[in-house]
């Protein structure tokens, strides 16, 4: 993570200089343009450095902190540990598998990274939590990986490149490319980059010719006290923008996709033995049920979403609501797997789920319609649009929620969108049920929702605390009648 902040930082440092770079040039010789061109490419220098050298995302959540002060005295050892990345559907995720662990556990039918490796382990008993100093030590331990089943060698694997691309950023979507796509989405992308800091030198050169024409007709006005015509007034360059996808220096190690099912795994060394600590179990599961999970934007509270993935989920209206909805593919897992999958390295997470269930929201739906109904009829279909909260100006308190149009709303113009979502507006006194179709009108499987009023109770419901009150009046009434007829009161 701190390297991906301190490449972040080099590129704002880029950013800054063509920002600043019309002030700087004001009054600047060619010296200065030179100048201010050579730190542009020790940028770039800096900037390819940083992207080489960046460590593999997935294991900078098992990285041990650098101070351990204050959180128990943690052991250390050396292992030969199996790095693993594994899919969790929205993105790929990092745990490790040290010498005391057994079992590993994967998705049926997605691929995931291992790579066996040698590192330094801490574990901190208190926490039963192991951590590794990647940074501090990662060496790949040389070898082909074997998986077995029922004692039988069926695949063979060598280690192969890798990289992680995010299309629209290292805070958005993540894709995995393996092999020679590996290679080529990250040859793209670092030509994009060179062509960025190439654009950002003939910028600084094509504004500095701007700025002597831009003297020279500034001096002629003077001279002559004869405005210029709009026409002979150039534009000035336009600033270039950085690429706003990312992707990492390829790495290799084993790619692994396997059909649900019990293997072994282990690593034959060069020398032809199998490398000690290397056999492991291998748990591949796959998800009991899929459907589509929504996650619901209530307008009244939009910071407090709540996730619906079961089918049988019944929404409750209170009165007339707008709520926004976002639908993604789920599926269900059994909990204890799925848990061990993402968190290995922290033996205690998981235990006692062995027989529970847990849905797992995964990619997002696209070209979808959401549909709502009433009586079997559709009385709304929507559409995907994206808005913006905005929040409401002076002492008022709360925010509104408005569709992003920037065209419509000057005051949008620079801005991105809060989210998109399906916006969805029903009154509250009467039953509806929502689901999603596709491009043909088809209904998508564990899209359907039911949507139920609450009602009111009634003024019965105030006649009952009197119940008990009137009952007691009448057993104490009885009771004195009883005590007045008795032969003892006479």
């Amino acid at each position: 993570m701190g390297t991906a902040r301190k490449l972040a930082r080099l590129l704002s440092t880029v950013a800054l200089i063509v920002a600043l770079s019309p002030v700087a040039w004001a009054q600047e010789t060619e010296s200065g343009e030179t100048a201010l061109i050579d730190a542009v490419e020790r940028v770039r220098e800096l900037t390819r450095q940083a992207q080489e050298a960046a460590p593999d995302p997935s294991q900078a959540a098992t990285q041990a902190p650098a101070e351990t002060d204050g959180q128990g005295r943690p052991t250390l050892e050396e292992q030969v540990v199996y790095s693993i990345s594994v899919s969790t559907g929205r993105q790929y995720e990092g745990t490790f598998a040290p010498r005391q662990m057994d079992t590993i556990y994967l998705l049926a039918d997605e691929y995931a990274i291992l790579n066996v490796q040698k590192t330094m382990v801490y574990f901190w008993p208190i926490t039963g939590e192991y951590m590794a100093d990647w940074f501090g030590m990662s060496e790949d331990v040389p070898g082909r990986l074997e998986i077995l089943q029922d004692g039988e060698v069926i695949q063979t694997l060598e280690r192969v490149p890798y990289t992680y691309y995010y299309p629209s950023g290292r805070t958005g979507e993540q894709r995995l490319y393996i092999g020679d796509e590996a290679i080529q989405v990250y040859e793209d992308y670092q030509a994009r980059f060179n062509a960025y800091f190439d654009a950002v030198s003939a910028y600084f050169v094509e504004y500095q010719e701007w700025q002597r024409t831009m003297d020279r007709l500034l001096r002629e006005v003077q001279e002559t006290g004869v405005y210029k015509d709009p026409s002979e007034i150039p534009d000035p360059p336009e600033r270039p923008s950085p690429p706003v996808d990312f992707a990492y220096n390829p790495r290799t190690a084993f790619a692994v996709k396997l059909p649900a099912g019990r293997y072994q795994l282990r690593l034959r060394g060069e020398d032809g033995g199998i490398v000690e600590g290397t056999t492991k179990t291998l748990e591949v599961f796959k998800a009991r049920r899929s459907g589509i999970g929504y996650q619901v934007i209530p307008e009244h509270k939009w910071t407090r979403r709540f996730e619906s993935n079961d089918p049988s989920d019944i929404f409750y209206l209170d009165g007339k609501r707008i709520f926004y909805v976002l639908p993604h593919y789920a599926e269900e897992y059994n909990q204890y797997q799925y848990v061990k999958m993402r968190y290995l390295h922290k033996p205690l997470e998981g235990e006692g789920t062995r027989n529970a269930w847990i849905w797992a929201q995964l990619a997002p739906v696209t070209g979808a319609r959401l549909q709502v109904l009433h009586g079997g009829e559709v009385v709304q279909e929507v559409e995907m649009k994206p808005y913006y909260v905005r929040q409401r100006p002076g002492y008022a308190l709360g925010y509104d929620i408005v569709e992003f149009d920037p065209k419509a709303d000057p005051a949008l113009q620079g801005r991105s969108p809060s989210f998109e979502a399906y916006r969805v507006e029903l009154e509250g006194d009467r039953t509806y049920q929502l689901r999603f179709v596709d491009e043909r009108g088809n209904v998508l499987a564990g899209s359907v929702r039911e949507v139920r009023p609450i009602r009111a109770p009634g003024r019965l419901v105030y006649a009952i605390p009197l119940v008990p009150l009137v009952a007691g009046s009448i057993v104490f009434a009885w009771r004195r009648w009883s005590a007045g007829r008795s032969p003892a009161s006479a």
